[in-house]
């Protein structure tokens, strides 16, 4: 095929531009796998891109629920446009987000919300619970009973940790406070 020459009998950059972006040609069949290879790697990329997107969104998108059912954060705009008034009274004995500056205010914060916030998830999980079918639930809550009794040993030396570490943070704080004064 002849060269498409402008003015000057040189190639125009649109006619560069076109020849770029258009397949090559090739006389035998085996000279093409290398731009198939190519051409697979670039989708099967995009591929890959879409899911992650996709999974990001999934998990954001759960992240959401659980706040809302947990009571940390307000319903999602959807959720806030079918709730209208019940959303709002619901907003209403539900405190504020509060943000710790501190890791002690944090644990504080911890300590007065967690309870409520756990009760709230637990509420959510057995309303899930009883949709599901009879011997599905069964499974659930013996599940649910061998992991609380495998975990009650963790559970008491945690609490145990927690005992044995009051007394030392206590004379640190004295000294830390002696000192200061």
């Amino acid at each position: 095929m002849a060269k498409a020459t402008g003015k000057r009998g040189h190639r125009t950059k649109a006619d560069e531009v076109l020849s770029r972006k258009t397949t090559p040609h090739h006389d035998f069949v085996g000279q093409a796998e290398p731009d198939r290879a190519q051409s697979r790697t670039v989708e099967e990329e995009r591929i890959r891109r879409d899911h992650e997107a996709l999974e990001k969104e999934v998990v954001q998108g759960m992240a959401e629920q659980l706040e809302a059912v947990s009571g940390v954060a307000g319903p999602s705009g959807a959720e806030s446009a079918q709730g209208g008034q019940a959303g709002a009274e619901h907003a209403q004995e539900r405190p504020p987000i509060e943000v710790p500056t501190s890791v002690r205010e944090g644990i504080d914060l911890i300590r007065r919300r967690g309870p409520e916030l756990l009760e709230a998830l637990r509420a959510k999980a057995e309303q899930r619970l009883d949709q599901m079918p009879a011997p599905l639930k069964g499974a659930v809550r013996l599940t649910g009973r061998a992991v609380g009794l495998a975990l009650w040993p963790v559970r008491a030396g945690a609490h145990l940790v927690g005992r044995v570490l009051e007394t030392p943070v206590a004379l640190v704080r004295i000294l830390i406070a002696r000192r200061t004064a």
